[in-house]
């Protein structure tokens, strides 16, 4: 698969790849040079949602058996 570069450095991913790899308008993508001069690694990195709900309510097991009722949850 070839694309190109637009004038404010730009790509299109193109569509085949990208539902494969599971990017969405509003991911992100991590480039990284490689010892090679002509190779660019490209990294796709997690939805921060679904880290973020992934750990929600992760430290309750360390609050104890007994927590207070009134207390305001840290959003």
């Amino acid at each position: 698969m070839i694309t190109t570069v637009t004038g404010k450095h730009q790509i299109t991913i193109p569509a085949k790849l990208a539902a494969a790899m599971g990017i969405v308008p509003g991911s992100r993508l991590e480039w990284q040079p490689s010892n090679q001069p002509s190779v660019i690694r490209v990294r796709v990195l997690p939805d921060r949602k679904a880290i973020a709900n992934g750990l929600l309510g992760a430290g309750r097991n360390y609050l104890g058996a007994k927590t207070p009722t009134d207390a305001t949850p840290v959003r």
